[in-house]
């Protein structure tokens, strides 16, 4: 596991608000967000929690830098530690950074290779209202992460500090824009022959046969490449900061403006290292970005044509306007009266002028975006190119599935037409099937199920592997995932043969035991059966407007929810609401995201769970059976 924080040396970007709004935005994808913790907080709603600790924040008027503290705690690819798990690690690293009693929303984020919790905790004390910056907390994770490892048994990773900070962030930019930086460039170019440079005149030569120069800068120095990109020099390597090459070199000296000589090579934003020839590739993402830079350029000159029309037709009819007044009007106070009405609309036409023009080049700018060559890829992935998906899967990044996976045996189908709904493609090439409450992973040689998995997105993971992969595969995971896979297998007859010999015994058990009429003492090949509940009356309409009434009331300063009977279709994990007591009979109200979900429940249920506090998880059957969940609380 690794903890990082990110810093926001912008106070807009520190919006507590802002930043809580987009952790817990799914952006249209099922897979991204998962389970949302909210702690030393009286609401227990993110977007009502997040507007209390603004509240919380305004209450200092000190304090001049951010005041929201945002951690991420990423986990080993293939690694879904259990929601006690988290909550407990959550609550350590919180104690170890001072701000165990902070307000803060925990996000559970499921949409890259790496599961990862983002913490968006209120640096302001919720009741002293001082503010808490923890000092050189870099140092305390690689400690926490080392005890965290062990307490809870995660995969070990390496938590020394190698990099300096820059390099940290040169790393992370070549990660996420899939372009070499011009730090990791000139480590992997002319660092070692910077290093054995003996004077400044040799120093100053090997830069400019790579293009590059050296300059001061405040208390440093930095390097260029003559395009504009500025970098410290120690961010290169440490022994190349100012007082390093002035302790080896003697006292900086600047280059020869004289010396003429041409470089020898020079940096370009290239592809980073891959397991495949991209050229042809990225001559189509430059093609591609010129014509968006082309088209963005025409279409901002276009808004701004129309905005000095717009400007000159409201200042041309507010002149005829003044022209009017002075010619047929009298009386000096009437005309300066008429005068000023004037002036006050052609403000407000501009006003709103500008304000147009605003929306207009806002919406230019995200219709012809700048995409980075990892974002184009994915981009021409989810289109349907199939060599840009290559190209994703081929990075160095990109690491292989782990956990509960199924994979091919033998020669995969890689032609294979995936009918499944494609929710989502990470910067590594997986692709994120949706799959009703589940999504099914596939990074190209196996598939992953995760996240409270249904028999039904094990069922679409199998069909998935039986298009891609033929009709024998290989299951990994724990044995209560293989046993699962098995009876769904079975369950549904699909043609599939297991490479474990043991597997595929208790598929061919389980598919004779199908087959024999069911009674009430014979499991069914999902698990033991239940006793239908009895049948219950839907809530009528009424009841869905009165309750859906008193639910927008008790919402109405946040956001209006959308409520609904429930279906079948809505079976899965719920959090719980209410039960009331209606003239028709007893309703349960369960929510999920943004939806309100009406159950109708008999006497049983409605005392059973009258004590229950918001918030908590149950899952919901198809029938409308409901079960509390231990130890789950939203």
């Amino acid at each position: 596991m690794i903890i990082k924080h990110v810093p926001m040396r912008s106070l807009r970007k520190s919006n507590v608000v802002s930043l809580v709004d987009y952790l817990t935005n799914t952006q249209g994808r099922q897979e991204r967000v998962g389970e949302i913790t909210i702690s030393n907080c009286h609401s227990d709603r993110p977007d009502a929690a997040s507007l209390e600790m603004l509240n919380t924040q305004s209450l200092n008027t000190r304090a001049k830098s951010d005041k929201t503290y945002h951690l991420i705690i990423s986990f080993r690819p293939g690694e879904l530690p259990s929601a006690q798990t988290l909550r407990a690690i959550e609550a350590r690293v919180c104690h170890r950074l001072g701000f165990g009693e902070y307000q803060r929303v925990s996000v559970l984020h499921h949409d890259t290779n790496n599961v990862h919790l983002h913490l968006a905790i209120n640096k302001i004390h919720p009741t002293r209202y001082t503010l808490h910056e923890p000092y050189k907390a870099y140092r305390a994770f690689g400690e926490l992460c080392d005890s965290l490892e062990e307490v809870f048994h995660l995969e070990r990773d390496h938590h020394q500090v190698r990099k300096t900070s820059g390099e940290n962030r040169a790393s992370d930019m070549e990660r996420q824009a899939g372009t070499e930086s011009l730090i990791g460039w000139m480590q992997r170019e002319c660092l070692e022959d910077l290093r054995a440079a003996r004077t400044w005149v040799e120093l100053h030569q090997v830069l400019r046969h790579h293009g590059l120069a050296i300059q001061p800068r405040g208390q440093g120095l930095v390097i260029t490449d003559g395009q504009g990109t500025f970098v410290r020099a120690s961010s290169v390597a440490r022994d190349l900061s100012k007082q390093s090459l002035e302790r080896r070199l003697g006292r900086f000296q600047p280059s020869d403006p004289v010396q003429t000589a041409k470089p020898t090579r020079r940096y370009e934003p290239k592809p980073v290292r891959s397991r495949m020839d991209t050229q042809a590739l990225y001559a189509r993402y430059q093609q591609d970005r010129l014509v968006r830079a082309q088209g963005r350029a025409v279409a901002m000159q276009e808004a701004r044509s129309r905005k000095a029309q717009h400007i000159d037709a409201a200042k041309r009819a507010g002149q005829i306007k003044r022209d009017t007044i002075k010619l047929t009007m009298r009386g000096r106070i009437t005309k300066k009266l008429l005068y000023m009405k004037v002036s006050q609309t052609l403000r407000s036409d501009l006003r709103q002028i500008v304000d147009r023009h605003r929306r207009d080049c806002a919406a230019i700018t995200a219709r012809y975006q700048r995409l980075t060559w990892a974002d184009w890829l994915r981009q021409q992935a989810l289109a349907g190119d199939q060599e840009a998906l290559r190209a994703l899967r081929a990075r160095e990044a990109a690491h292989g599935l782990t956990g509960d996976t199924i994979a091919a045996v033998g020669t995969r189908l890689v032609n294979a037409v995936v009918g499944a709904h494609q929710d989502y493609i990470t910067k590594q090439g997986t692709i994120i099937y949706r799959v009703g409450l589940s999504a099914v992973r596939d990074d190209g040689s196996r598939l992953q199920v995760s996240r409270e998995v249904t028999n039904e997105g094990i069922d679409a993971a199998l069909r998935l592997a039986l298009q891609k992969y033929g009709s024998t595969i290989a299951v990994s995971g724990s044995d209560e995932f293989q046993d699962r896979v098995v009876q769904v297998a079975a369950h549904a007859r699909l043609t599939i043969r297991f490479d474990d010999p043991t597997l595929e015994q208790q598929r061919q058990r389980y598919a004779r035991d199908s087959q024999r009429p069911s009674t009430a003492e014979t499991p069914s090949a999902t698990g033991p059966t239940q006793a239908a509940p009895p049948p219950l009356t839907p809530p009528s309409e009424a009841i869905l407007r009165h309750l859906a009434e008193q639910e927008r009331k008790r919402l109405q300063v946040i956001r209006t929810p959308t409520l609904r009977r429930f279906e079948a279709r809505d079976q899965g994990m719920v959090q719980f609401g209410a039960v009331e007591k209606t003239k028709d009979g007893y309703v349960a109200l369960l929510h999920r995201r943004d939806e309100t979900l009406v159950l109708s429940i008999d006497e049983a249920t409605f005392k059973q769970f009258a004590s229950l506090k918001r918030g908590h998880s149950l899952r919901v059957s198809s029938t409308g059976a409901i079960r509390l969940v231990r130890g789950r609380r939203r």
